[in-house]
């Protein structure tokens, strides 16, 4: 193999990875116990009191410990977002404010699959029926982002008043997830409706391929008869968007740089034969 042949496959595999395995998130980990910072009303007393049982010092550290809460905001561009393969929501709707506390929506927003197979305004609610929504996350996954739809507070329960289950086949069995991160900015800081953006996963080291999510529940902080859920994403162990999910763009690219290779390694042969 030539040199330039050489240098071409490194550059290639060294987009590619670039590509595939970009950053979900721009981390800023909530590290101080005492954080004076509010969030859409919520104070990492808040998530103490909410996981832990109460608002102590222990327990707000616990909560730094655990790396429950991140100040940055969930970066999933270029990943392409699970579709939906069976529903049963209840109804949708689509987000129509912007700004602090503007949580205005209109109903429906669309068809349940549609609005809940992307990452945008839409949302869909689900019912309380294990295996009625079911997401597909495309590959075997080790956690899992939840997008929701804020309509009012208080927060962080009006986000995560769901409960999600997960398992490596379409028809279970199902496991009960375990909330693992919070992003506290959601996905965009241009609006408040989008957040909170949190993980789950099976709290062992099991992987999974599929979610369905139930509204209320015993995995959720908030109970109130719906959720609004915008779509799902698979994550790896580092909550970075699985690199297995394909991400538009980035496989016609490197499919293109294969056949250049293809007709480098033509050309050498013709020079040596000729």
């Amino acid at each position: 193999m030539s040199k330039s042949s050489a240098k071409l496959i490194a550059t290639l595999f060294t987009f590619s990875g670039m590509i595939l395995g970009s950053s979900a998130a721009v981390a800023a980990p909530v590290t101080d116990p005492n954080d004076p910072r509010i969030w859409q009303g919520a104070t990492v007393g808040t998530f103490a009191q909410l996981f832990y049982g109460s608002d102590t010092l222990a327990n707000r550290q616990a909560v730094v410990n655990s790396g429950l809460l991140d100040d940055g905001t969930f970066g999933f561009v270029g990943a392409t977002p699970a579709p939906i393969i069976t529903t049963d929501a209840s109804s949708t709707g689509t987000s129509t404010g912007v700004g602090p506390g503007n949580y205005a929506y209109v109903q429906p927003g669309g068809t349940p699959t549609a609005a809940g197979s992307a990452v945008d305004a839409s949302w869909l609610q689900t019912t309380n029926v294990i295996g009625g929504t079911v997401w597909d996350l495309g590959a075997l996954s080790a956690k899992a982002a939840i997008f929701n739809t804020i309509d009012h507070g208080p927060l962080p329960g009006e986000a995560i008043e769901s409960t999600v289950y997960l398992s490596a086949g379409s028809a279970g069995p199902w496991v009960q997830a375990v909330t693992q991160k919070v992003w506290l900015e959601g996905y965009s800081t241009a609006i408040d409706w989008d957040g909170f953006v949190y993980a789950v996963g099976t709290g062992t080291n099991d992987l999974f391929r599929y979610a369905t999510i139930i509204h209320g529940g015993p995995g959720s902080l908030l109970a109130d008869g719906d959720n609004e859920i915008n779509g799902i994403l698979g994550l790896d162990a580092n909550f970075n968007p699985n690199p297995q999910v394909p991400i538009p763009g980035a496989l016609p690219l490197f499919a293109t740089g294969l056949g250049a290779l293809g007709f480098l390694a033509y050309r050498r042969r013709r020079r040596i034969t000729s």
